[in-house]
């Protein structure tokens, strides 16, 4: 992306002018984030956080775990079951039949 880094300018920067999200200087976002979603005393992490570390990197104990088997014994009343199973992983149930 030649873009990535650079100053907009030109049809480029009209275009992000022209977006409902733009705020003048930035785009912001449109909704809310749930109250209890984001701590307000903590700062947003930079890209640098995110790519080369830092002290929020890692987490500061275990993940929460929760041994799904004993639930997955009996098919669900509804019919419909989710599960996730971490990151972008999701056992969907629907009608007794796992997609």
């Amino acid at each position: 992306m030649k873009a990535f880094g650079k100053k907009p300018d030109g049809a480029r920067q009209e275009r992000m002018r022209a977006s409902p999200m733009w705020a003048g200087d930035g785009f912001r976002n449109i909704y809310p984030i749930a109250p209890g979603l984001r701590d307000p005393n903590v700062k947003m992490p930079s890209l640098k956080d995110f790519l080369c570390g830092g002290e929020r990197r890692v987490p500061n104990g275990p993940l929460p775990t929760l041994d799904p088997r004993h639930a997955w014994r009996k098919p669900p009343e509804s019919g419909l079951r989710a599960t996730w199973l971490g990151h972008s992983s999701v056992l969907i149930e629907i009608d007794g039949c796992a997609c």
